[in-house]
């Protein structure tokens, strides 16, 4: 709060102090009339007389009530009309401070410094507090990077230089029901431990939805992966750049879980996505491998791609065409 804000605030209540002591006292002082001097109750005294309650204090109230009536018309839509502004404004502001602690929880802890000025010294211990080192593996900005502490292979138990994927285009791959499910409970299998705080985790929902809120604000997210004009509408199965565009798309949408090559986990020394890997693929019927990109495998990390997925399934934010998906299978189908 500013100092000018304190200010007035103290004025005002200073004002409304003075205006109820005024009050008292006036009420205090005045003269009473004989019956309350002789302490004879209200409901026992001899009434007003009607020349008396119809004369001027009739008129006084009257007034009074035109007055307030006029008020209270002009206060109505004067509070009324400005309410659509003010939800906006504060709405507009609830987002950047949960974009603000979004940021704060996907970053390391900071080192205390113990001769900070107290304003400094508040601002570190909310960033300590509030602080999950998500960057640790996703690197900063969310742009991806190795799994910190090395991943012991479940298989083998030896350690493991894996490949966390970048965040900043995860809204571009998947919605926000996925995105809060993988945080919440982890990925089995993986680095990716459970944060959720009904998991065993330390984030409260409060928390996933901050760093969430954060994430989605990555300018990454909000543009569609790059393809180029010729395979914007690639040529059916058989063309000349079915397998160009089918390799230009892969690496633009696929690549990010299942490696450049589609190589997967079997790649060394990073690991990557476990689901498809080079030469593995050919033991799915084709119409399997084409169902299995058109819907996806929801909750198991493979996200939908089609425009029009199976019912239940969200549209992806930015689907494939059906040509393009038939240039993806053709290409991995190809390796």
């Amino acid at each position: 709060m500013e100092q000018n804000d304190v200010i007035v605030i103290a004025l005002i209540l200073i004002l409304g102090a003075a205006i109820l002591w005024g009050v008292f006292l006036r009420s205090t002082t005045r003269p009473k009339s004989p019956a309350a001097q002789l302490g004879i109750p209200r409901a026992l005294r001899p009434g007003e007389t009607d020349e008396k309650l119809e004369g001027r204090r009739l008129q006084r109230v009257q007034v009074g009530g035109v007055l307030a009536t006029v008020a209270l018309a002009l206060f109505i839509p004067a509070y009324w009309l400005p309410e659509a502004d003010r939800q906006e404004a504060f709405r507009e502001r609830f987002d950047e401070e949960s974009i603000e602690r979004g940021e704060l929880i996907y970053s390391a802890p900071p080192e205390l410094e113990e001769d900070a000025d107290p304003a400094a010294f508040k601002e570190e211990e909310r960033a300590i507090s509030l602080g999950q080192a998500c960057i640790n593996c996703h690197g900063p900005e969310g742009a991806g990077g190795l799994a910190t502490p090395q991943f012991l292979d479940p298989g083998t138990g030896e350690p493991v230089d894996y490949s966390a994927p970048p965040l900043n285009n995860v809204f571009t791959r998947w919605d926000e029901e996925v995105i809060r499910f993988t945080i919440q409970r982890g990925r089995p299998g993986t680095p990716m431990p459970a944060w959720g705080v009904a998991y065993g985790g330390s984030m409260t929902d409060q928390m996933v939805e901050d760093v969430m809120n954060w994430i989605r604000s990555l300018p990454e997210n909000s543009e569609a992966p790059e393809i180029s004009e010729g395979c914007q509408d690639p040529e059916p199965v058989g063309g000349e750049n079915t397998l160009q565009c089918g390799q230009e798309i892969f690496e633009a949408r696929c690549a990010v879980c299942h490696g450049p090559q589609g190589q997967g986990k079997d790649e060394e020394p990073y690991r990557q996505g476990m689901a498809l890997w080079q030469g593995k693929v050919q033991h799915l019927p084709r119409s399997q491998h084409l169902l299995t990109v058109i819907n996806g495998r929801r909750f198991a990390f493979m996200p939908a791609f089609a425009e029009a997925p199976a019912q239940g399934i969200p549209v992806p934010t930015y689907p494939l065409t059906d040509n393009q998906i038939e240039a993806v299978v053709e290409y991995e189908r190809s390796l």
